[in-house]
């Protein structure tokens, strides 16, 4: 008998990307089973072209906060409707990585039977089985989504169990299309990029999740991005998302060769194009897991942020990552980031030391 699927992450890129090998190992084993998706906006192309998922839902929360401001009967109508049609779907299990309570709410009011996730601050009270949970902490985030893969938390819904893959075995998935190939096809071209030529991607934004106040706190400084991009032998394409055009700009205008600058790009268009540069330099963030999950070179810059947490997923001899020496990093933790006037963290690296990493790169 066929089983219905959902599995949902409010969350970014990174978190989106990292949940995919979750969704992988249940395909695999059951090739049957239809698999849904509940996430934002901001994320849907992640998982629209993602073989594994049959069905994505956008649920935006801002959306439902806007409508409400307008009319409190067209909010509330809405939104009925919305677990209206998760309800007809009929699902058997839900694993809901929110961890929050509101979701396994309304998966248990939509008629959900087991409903699987983390028990995060006491949150778990509308959870079948919930995993102890106080953060990411000491390993990779998708190992513990992959963790709700044990005996115990699908004994009762699946026969036989499913068997928990090993990590390395399963990357993150993000599959582009052919338009998002022939849209970069034309910018490359229209840019005067050879195939013969090297490209090198330099992406110093993300870290939006930190909110607009604290953004710069997981990000290289302008200045050495510039210098940096200065010193490399090869193409260089700047890449930017969201609100951060200005960012690019200002590095264009402290580098002496003239660099490209990449257009407006959603995020599979943006896979696409990393997917053409031999290597790709970036602070930590959904670019570099953009990056990432199409097998492309990569340099993480990590500050505040745990890179054996939030580091590139799996982590392969492709996969780099500079971090400084100080005492104080990783300061992010239990997601709280603690007041810094320093950021001793990012400014003790050197243009140098990525430099020489960049080098090696190439051979």
């Amino acid at each position: 008998m066929r089983k219905n699927i959902l599995v949902i992450n409010p969350f970014g890129i990174g978190d989106v990307l990292f949940s995919t090998p979750l969704v992988s190992a249940i395909k695999k084993t059951y090739p049957e089973c239809y698999i849904a998706y509940i996430c934002n906006l901001k994320v849907k192309d992640i998982l629209t072209t993602n073989p594994d998922i049959n069905e994505v839902f956008v649920f935006e929360r801002d959306e439902y906060r806007d409508l409400w401001k307008e009319s409190k009967i067209a909010a509330i109508k809405k939104f009925l409707l919305f677990w209206a049609e998760i309800k007809k779907r009929k699902f058997d299990i839900v694993f809901d990585l929110s961890l929050g309570k509101e979701y396994a709410f309304f998966c248990w009011r939509a008629g959900i039977k087991d409903r699987r996730g983390f028990n995060y601050k006491g949150r778990g009270k509308f959870l079948n089985y919930k995993l102890p949970f106080d953060g990411f902490n000491d390993k990779p985030v998708a190992e513990y989504y992959l963790d709700l893969l044990t005996k115990d938390v699908i004994a009762r819904s699946f026969s036989p169990v499913i068997a928990r893959p090993k990590a390395e075995a399963i990357s993150t998935v993000l599959a582009t299309t052919s338009e998002d190939k022939t849209y970069i096809d034309n910018f490359l071209t229209q840019s005067g990029i050879k195939n013969s030529d090297i490209l090198v991607g330099i992406a110093p934004g993300g870290g939006m999740s930190f909110g607009k106040k604290n953004q710069d706190r997981r990000r290289w400084g302008v200045k050495k991005f510039a210098e940096l991009a200065d010193k490399i032998n090869a193409k260089i394409v700047l890449i930017w998302g969201p609100e951060e055009e200005k960012l690019v700009q200002e590095i264009a205008s402290l580098m002496k060769q003239k660099p490209l600058i990449a257009p407006v790009t959603k995020i599979k268009e943006m896979a696409e194009l990393c997917k053409r540069c031999k290597l790709v330099i970036c602070s930590e963030g959904g670019p570099l897991h953009i990056a990432n999950s199409q097998g492309v070179k990569t340099i993480a810059i990590f500050g505040p942020v745990d890179d054996k947490v939030y580091g590139p997923y799996p982590k392969t001899e492709k996969n780099i990552v500079i971090t400084s020496d100080a005492d104080c990093r990783p300061c992010y933790k239990k997601f709280k980031l603690p007041d810094c006037e320093h950021k001793k963290c990012l400014e003790d690296i050197s243009v140098e030391e990525v430099f020489g990493v960049a080098k090696r790169s190439f051979a």
